[in-house]
């Protein structure tokens, strides 16, 4: 069996983590304070204490993934435990506030801790659903591989285009000047709309040339689909005008293959901005709640 960080070591830490949450909610369920279970009690401060403890093993993991000469535990062992062990301190947390609620730091160390839970199980399935999608979407294909397919499409559609007239080969150039490779900002890519234009009427009188949308290649294709060459063509050029449609298919096949592994790479790094932010919100907000508890204890 393929081993991830999902079935690590058979499930080590998933066991781990299912046993300690088990026994602190049935501990909890077993409790009978005098007072209404709340993080004051015996139980709440050594939940507590636990919950922080594994929030700053969870912190380390950041620091562990970016050493590679450290001998402590791998990487994928580490990735197990900060998935597993991060679900059970969020179970912890909840028990260690006895479900007590308000407008004060505690509460808001709790939001983050959910929100750093919720974006960590974002990131789980981006990292166990994307890689497969984006293998899928380009097989054994790099994006350097993608581009240097869709130059090499450009440069035989040139060469043909010269065979058929100075226009024609004007027409290509642009569109392969104007074709939107699906780079650009994060938003853009995750945004993955084809934003290719094609300016059409070259040749013809200024006011006469237009710019278009070329998304999918479509302007290209049913502009190159119109043509209709006179009688006297010879066969070659026909030839040539019918290569140039299927140039132009496989080039935007690639393309969308390309915009789509583009998306699919700009989602994995996404929930990195937002789940180490709230991380280090987290230690911050933990470390004012833990403070104030002993201060005011």
């Amino acid at each position: 069996m393929h081993q991830s960080f999902i079935n690590f070591r058979h499930y080590r830490y998933g066991l781990i983590a299912g046993v300690a949450s088990l026994i602190t909610l049935v501990t909890y369920l077993l409790d009978r304070p005098r007072v209404p279970p709340n993080g004051g009690t015996w139980l709440g401060y050594t939940l507590g204490t636990i919950a922080a403890l594994l929030v700053i093993f969870l912190a380390l993991f950041g620091i562990r993934k970016r050493s590679f000469r450290s001998t402590i535990g791998t990487a994928i062992g580490w990735l197990s435990a900060h998935v597993y062990l991060g679900l059970a301190a969020l179970l912890i947390a909840t028990l260690h506030s006895g479900m007590h609620f308000g407008r004060n730091v505690h509460t808001v160390a709790y939001v983050l801790m959910c929100l750093v839970t919720l974006s960590g199980c974002w990131g789980v399935y981006a990292y166990v659903s994307f890689p497969g999608a984006m293998m899928q979407q380009r097989g054994n294909l790099r994006r350097s591989e993608f581009l240097r397919q869709i130059a090499e499409l450009d440069s035989s559609s040139l060469e043909l285009a010269e065979s058929i007239s100075p226009q024609m080969t004007q027409l290509l150039a642009e569109g392969a000047r104007r074709t939107d490779l699906g780079g650009g900002n994060l938003w853009k890519q995750l945004r993955s709309r084809d934003e290719s234009t094609l300016l059409l009427g070259i040749g013809s009188a200024p006011r006469r040339s237009s710019l278009v949308s070329n998304a999918n290649q479509r302007a290209l294709i049913r502009t190159l689909a119109e043509i209709r060459p006179g009688r006297s063509s010879s066969e070659v050029a026909l030839s040539s005008v019918q290569k140039l449609l299927e140039l132009a298919g496989s080039k935007a096949v690639l393309l969308q293959r390309l915009r789509r592994e583009t998306q699919f790479a700009a989602l994995l790094r996404i929930w990195l901005f937002l789940h180490v932010p709230l991380c280090c919100a987290l230690l911050a907000a933990l470390c004012i709640h833990v403070v104030t508890v002993f201060l005011y204890w």
